[in-house]
């Protein structure tokens, strides 16, 4: 297994990353964080889809880590610099987490998994101030908003067969009651027992739905 920092050169942008790759691998994966996370975060998870024969490559999002933006609308852009750098060695799949999650259904990416993502356009003010408290100070934004801006400009996710989702038994109810309908209208829904959100991402369970779903969707 090689394991390397590396830059992913886009349009106008040089997005941070860690690259996890096998001796030989049948896809890649780009790793998407949270809201305040960061491309390290999320190691566990790439080390668990590597070892399955994926190449994984873990991003920093702007504004967070060592992407030298500010959060602003045009995060999209560093998931898709990201899909078109590992689009040259073949078929691509995007896994993501919470405002990561909800990045990568959206992406262009042949195949897409949501961790616990932000479905919702809106929240409540309780899970705004929660979220503001508890993850901002980890996060260089242009405003104290622009995450719920950015949520709310993005498109309703229309269910598909390239899409999964993935979201804790105890996760925030937006997500929970978002991801529940989905289901009901055709969405492939695992949920993890007794998992939270800001912890299912490392959890066993959602490991071998993860590696499950890329391993049935790239045999």
């Amino acid at each position: 297994m090689q394991i390397e920092r590396i830059q992913i050169h886009g349009e106008g942008l040089d997005v941070p990353a860690i690259a996890v790759t096998p001796e030989n691998f049948r896809a890649s994966v780009a790793v998407i964080h949270g809201y305040g996370g960061n491309k390290e975060e999320m190691l566990g998870l790439a080390w668990r889809i590597a070892e399955a024969g994926f190449r994984a490559v873990s991003i920093d999002l702007r504004g967070h880590g060592g992407h030298p933006f500010r959060l602003d609308g045009e995060i999209m852009h560093d998931v898709e610099a990201a899909i078109a750098f590992l689009r040259q060695e073949g078929p691509v799949a995007a896994v993501g987490h919470s405002l990561g999650g909800r990045l990568a259904l959206h992406s262009t990416a042949d195949f897409v998994i949501g961790i616990s993502p932000a479905i919702r356009k809106s929240f409540s003010e309780q899970t705004r101030k929660h979220i503001r408290a508890m993850r901002s100070h980890r996060v260089r934004e242009i405003s104290d908003h622009i995450l719920f801006d950015v949520l709310e400009s993005l498109p309703e996710w229309s269910v598909c067969d390239k899409g999964t989702l993935i979201a804790g038994e105890r996760d925030v109810p937006e997500i929970v009651t978002g991801c529940a309908e989905l289901a009901k209208n055709g969405a492939d829904l695992t949920v993890i027992p007794c998992a939270l959100h800001a912890d299912i991402f490392n959890q066993e369970e959602c490991f071998a739905a993860v590696v499950k779903r890329l391993e049935e969707r790239f045999r």
